[in-house]
């Protein structure tokens, strides 16, 4: 996931300053056939703009995550219901929409290219799939209990009565809905707990050599097979961030003959002898 800050910084939603406790996240979509964040990102960033303001933006052409708040920032993504705002208590994160649908009325649409469609949300899917996760795990979240769509919110009555992103997804006859999607997040958000789990070497010297792993990864580095960020300017104790599956995998390559064509060309001797 590439996320990318663009803070709405002159939109009176971050120049209030209110600060809320995350206590779960909404998800959006534009509501109308809009695939680029810059357009929103543009418009909102005004003094004037003071009827909405949310967290970030899910650009549909590739991708790319707009931070627009703070995450702690209050934001004005989803109005008010029977039961108070949403806004005092969540995150509120937009999907861009496809530029090949055309709003009929309320939140029924058609659309040109089904295909092309199809594809475009899939994509800001997976995305919000990806920010949702790393926002449970960095604000202790429940992905089956503490998310919501805009419409969910309103059933809740934390929020105005709009549809989407359900209706996106239902409309252009996709077999997805926000079950589906919170089992995603969750499902995301044990595979970075996993990955946090996993043993790392930071650093060269950090690597055990009971086995010459460490004399191996160094030697890849040497050859200019590994580099490092470039912090050991005389040696090779570089910030390296290998995992101990990625450094076994490399071993295992190394000790087979994988890097040996490199080692002859630096002048070095390959590992298998022919």
């Amino acid at each position: 996931m590439k996320l990318v800050q663009s803070i709405l910084t002159k939109n009176p939603c971050y120049t209030a300053g209110r600060k809320i406790t995350v206590k779960g996240l909404m998800l959006h979509s534009v509501g109308c056939p809009q695939p680029k964040a810059s357009v929103f990102i543009n418009s909102w960033n005004s003094p004037s703009y003071d009827n909405a303001c949310v967290h970030g933006f899910i650009d549909g052409n590739d991708g790319t995550v707009y931070q627009t708040l703070p995450w702690n920032h209050r934001g004005r993504h989803c109005g008010s219901g029977s039961k108070g705002s949403g806004n005092n208590t969540h995150i509120g994160v937009e999907m861009c929409e496809p530029g090949n649908i055309k709003y009929t009325g309320g939140a029924s649409f058609t659309c040109a290219d089904l295909t092309t469609a199809r594809s475009f949300v899939r994509k800001t899917t997976e995305q919000a799939v990806e920010l949702f996760a790393q926002l449970c795990k960095f604000h202790g979240l429940n992905p089956m209990q503490d998310i919501v769509s805009h419409a969910e919110g309103h059933a809740l009555g934390i929020a105005s009565n709009h549809a989407d992103p359900d209706h996106l997804w239902r409309g252009l006859g996709m077999d997805y809905n926000m079950d589906d999607f919170r089992r995603d997040v969750a499902e995301r958000l044990e595979e970075l707990k996993e990955d946090e789990d996993m043993v790392r070497y930071k650093r060269l010297n950090d690597i055990p050599n009971e086995n010459g792993f460490r004399d191996i990864i160094e030697q890849l580095m040497d050859a200019g097979i590994l580099g490092g960020d470039g912090s050991d300017k005389t040696g090779n104790n570089d910030v390296i961030d290998l995992s101990h599956d990625m450094v076994r995998n490399l071993v295992l390559e190394y000790r087979g003959g994988a890097f040996d064509r490199k080692f002859k060309a630096v002048g070095m001797e390959p590992v298998v002898k022919d």
